[in-house]
């Protein structure tokens, strides 16, 4: 089941970028009727999941009135929080490793190959491009320190998480260091930033230029990882502004993408994960 839980997430992502209608909104129905066939989702998800395709379908192949824009994209903002807060009725997740210490000296946690988070990428790739430039009036110029400038932003994010006592030094890969890979980048880092540099922070860039968007995006990308508590929060603040950067400097959410999932790869390849297990006495 794990080999599905990849092709099923690699498939809508792929199907997301797809340029025909029928391939893009068809494929997708086909992908979640033969996870729910198999076991590998509930009934119920697929039920409310085949209602999200064609709630997208409508939206991005039937304008309307100002009214019913307002309509759907609330229905359509609803149904994406859930899915990210893994909160739709039927959603379980494929369990991989359930309350276990995936590095030495880091909190028990559980990994998971989620399918719900996945179906929001999907959607959004339907209105927001992932390789083609999505950003006009960048005020940055690609040049020979724009990649020291994103290892920069990639590891500062990690010292403070260290200094702050919420990481330690543990370098090694784990057993399961390259599902965590795979299932990070195709359920977590795509629909996140497509979600968050590539809706909010384009549309707060339109609207209030580019760097109150840079920060407010970041802002609320740490804010959704308040669970973590406010040291976490602030962590993740500094994180999204690296990402925004990227994002910046070359227009395209992959640069995002990529600086999101390095990041996180450094965090698990190199530190406890996800955070440090207290002491003790």
């Amino acid at each position: 089941m794990l080999a599905f839980g990849f092709f099923y997430s690699l498939s809508l992502i792929v199907l997301g970028l797809a340029q025909h209608d029928r391939l893009r909104y068809g494929g997708a129905v086909l992908v979640l009727f033969v996870a729910a066939l198999i076991g590998y989702t509930d009934w119920l998800f697929f039920a409310v999941a085949f209602g999200y395709v064609l709630l997208t379908a409508w939206m991005r192949l039937k304008p309307g009135p100002l009214w019913l824009t307002v309509a759907r994209g609330a229905l359509w903002l609803v149904i994406s929080a859930a899915l990210f807060a893994h909160a739709v009725p039927g959603y379980q997740g494929l369990v991989v490793v359930a309350d276990t210490a995936l590095k030495a000296n880091s909190l028990p946690s559980s990994l998971y190959v989620n399918y719900d988070k996945v179906l929001v990428a999907w959607s959004l790739l339907a209105f927001v491009p992932l390789f083609k430039t999505s950003l006009y009036a960048r005020p940055l110029r690609w040049s020979f320190a724009t990649v020291p400038a994103l290892v920069i932003a990639i590891a500062v994010p990690l010292a403070l998480a260290w200094q702050h006592g919420l990481i330690d030094w543990q370098p090694g890969l784990s057993a399961v260091f390259w599902i965590f890979a795979g299932t990070n980048l195709l359920n977590t880092c795509i629909a996140e930033e497509l979600l968050f540099r590539g809706v909010l922070q384009g549309r707060l860039q339109r609207k209030l230029g580019p760097w109150p968007a840079l920060v407010l995006a970041a802002a609320l990308f740490g804010l959704a990882h308040i669970a973590g508590g406010w040291s976490y929060v602030a962590v993740v603040t500094l994180a999204g502004l690296g990402y925004g950067l990227a994002y910046l400097w070359t227009g395209h959410l992959i640069a995002s993408v990529a600086t999101h999932w390095a990041l996180n790869l450094a965090h698990f390849a190199l530190f406890t994960y996800p955070l440090t297990a207290p002491a003790i006495a």
